[in-house]
């Protein structure tokens, strides 16, 4: 687990709620407090799919348990938009199933991918700051840390990508 400071709380916001730069990723949960707190439950409710669409849903190998942040988006953009800032915000982005197998094929990596449950990102806004915390979670009890290094670099590069400066936090 590593958490980073996003040095300029402006290009995180863009990036997150303008751009299309996380979008690949499923979203668990997200908390928006601005005149009211708005939680979005990212959880996928079967009964609202036919059986036909979650079979689509399994051919494209999307995901059947969260949505994508690239549905949930607008709607936390239109939360947040205006003049005032929001006094918080939480995301709880996932990793989608193939980049969790992209990450276990690495021969850096000594865990397979059918042992890896998630490989998560809380993005949080509060005081004034961002600050990206990774987390991995396993289905079984594992020592090894090659996956959570590969997790922590994966998400550094990602942000240096996106040209977001950040530092280590404490």
């Amino acid at each position: 687990m590593t958490a980073l400071e996003l040095k300029v709380t402006k290009n995180i916001m863009n990036s997150l709620l303008v751009s299309d730069q996380f979008d690949s990723f499923l979203v668990e949960e997200a908390m928006i407090t601005t005149f009211n707190t708005f939680h979005i439950d990212g959880h996928l409710v079967k009964d609202f799919y036919t059986g036909e669409e979650l079979e689509e849903l399994e051919r494209e190998k999307k995901s059947v348990l969260f949505s994508y942040w690239s549905d949930i988006r607008p709607i936390c953009f239109q939360l947040i938009k205006g003049k005032k800032t929001p006094v918080s915000f939480k995301v709880v982005l996932h990793a989608a199933p193939e980049l969790i197998e992209k990450i276990a094929a690495t021969p850096e990596c000594q865990v397979a991918a059918n042992l890896i449950r998630s490989l998560a990102l809380n993005i949080r806004y509060d005081n004034g700051k961002v600050t990206c915390i990774t987390g991995t979670a396993f289905t079984t009890f594992i020592m090894d840390k090659s996956v959570d290094n590969l997790w922590d670099a994966y998400i550094r590069r990602l942000l240096s990508g996106f040209g977001l400066d950040f530092e280590e936090s404490d």
